[in-house]
């Protein structure tokens, strides 16, 4: 794979193709976006980042929220003993969103031009939509129509490669910067610049960041009720990245392969304030320009916390990153089943 990348300047590539969108840069019919910068060679530097042995799971359990927010079907979780038989089988029924996941390139569309990464449609996916209908009325309930952009194709590969961690939390608290946990605090990428360079990173193309605000900390101080009120709190307010092109710019400029985030979205929310543009990029969330104009994962609600004490401990704040989505052909979005191996 090239090193070479158009500027951020130059986009969109396409004259009319969706803002800031890089379609066409591995090929009119790719479908893994900035997952083609792992190649070989990134792959193979990424493993001398294990150095001690030591394995750091990143998955919350499925069940880790007490209600799961936008409207989503919890865990169900059935055992079937086979009786006379000592045989056990389970059968899990679960949105794929519940808890720790990557966003696929099929979850989240540019909204206003109703397409997905280079040009995938939506019938594409699941067949025309319902206009007249509202709610979850509007919702298409059935089997994907075609497996473009589906996650499976993640899967030949997987995701290996070099993790960054940027503990936000970390640098903020030693700089005197309090932030509500559970608040809508925006990151500027300013931060995230002077968090990286007190951890002594310095970013390659291809890297997978991480980075901890702290989301689960603040989540499990709240009781049980008080859990239940914040899933159904209208507007979902979460801390993340800044809405802004400022932000655009610096994650392409980087180069990452993918991104993700211990709070359950990796932008700030909400991420629209008012009828007016939120930092030049006008109506559009990172998420529509990530997944769909670059092809770009992203995790979220990550469990960072021991992965953070023990980069601490080490002051070594990168590691190889390894994670294996569900094989779903067609499927939207998956556990991240992922793993830092120091």
């Amino acid at each position: 794979m090239s090193s070479a990348r158009p500027d951020f300047e130059s986009l969109p590539l396409g004259k009319n193709d969706p803002p800031f969108s890089a379609w066409g840069l591995y090929g009119p019919d790719d479908e893994l976006g900035t997952l083609n910068l792992l190649d070989d060679k990134t792959v193979l530097e990424a493993t001398r980042e294990a150095r001690t042995g030591k394995r750091i799971g990143l998955d919350l359990p499925l069940d880790f929220s007490a209600r799961p927010s936008h409207d989503r079907e919890p865990l169900k979780h059935t055992v079937q003993r086979k009786y006379p038989r000592l045989v056990h089988d389970d059968v899990l029924h679960f949105n794929t969103q519940v808890g720790t996941q990557w966003d696929g390139f099929r979850h989240y569309g540019y909204q206003a031009q109703k397409v997905f990464y280079n040009n995938v449609k939506l019938e594409e996916i699941s067949g025309p939509g319902h206009p007249e209908k509202t709610g979850r009325d509007s919702w298409y309930q059935g089997p994907p129509v075609t497996d473009k952009l589906g996650i499976n194709k993640w899967c030949k590969q997987g995701i290996v490669g070099r993790g960054v961690l940027l503990d936000y939390l970390r640098w903020s608290e030693q700089n005197g910067r309090h932030y509500e946990l559970l608040g809508d605090h925006a990151i500027d990428v300013d931060d995230l610049t002077a968090c990286a360079k007190a951890q002594g990173v310095q970013f390659r193309q291809g890297d997978i960041l991480l980075v901890r605000v702290g989301w689960k900390v603040g989540y499990s101080r709240l009781s049980e009720d008080e859990k239940i009120t914040f899933s159904y709190a209208t507007p979902t307010v979460l801390v993340g990245l800044a809405t802004s092109i400022k932000t655009l710019r610096w994650l392409w400029k980087h180069g990452f392969s993918a991104c993700a985030s211990d709070a359950p979205g990796l932008e700030r929310w909400p991420a629209l304030e008012g009828e007016g543009e939120v930092g030049g990029v006008g109506k559009l969330r990172l998420h529509e320009v990530l997944l769909n104009g670059w092809g770009l994962p992203i995790g979220e609600m990550l469990d960072l916390e021991r992965l953070a004490e023990e980069c601490a401990r080490e002051e070594k704040w990168t590691f190889l990153f390894s994670s294996m989505p569900l094989n779903v052909p067609g499927g939207i979005a998956s556990p991240c089943n992922a793993v830092a191996i120091l």
